[in-house]
């Protein structure tokens, strides 16, 4: 109920932004990585995992 009463100031809501906004640094190391979609998939992990589902007794 409290936060229904909640209210958002300017002055709050450019600080958010502020703190949101990424440094240098760390925006010019998220233009190097190559994007989601750009990777290649990795394949599924094989060992121990897929044997554990086979019961061999």
């Amino acid at each position: 109920m409290a936060l229904q009463s909640l209210q958002i100031t300017a002055i709050t809501a450019m600080r958010a932004r502020d703190v949101s906004r990424p440094t240098a640094e760390q925006q010019e190391a998220a233009d190097q990585r190559p994007l989601r979609d750009e990777t290649p998939r990795r394949e599924p992990r094989r060992g121990r995992d897929r044997d554990r589902d086979r019961d061999t007794r």
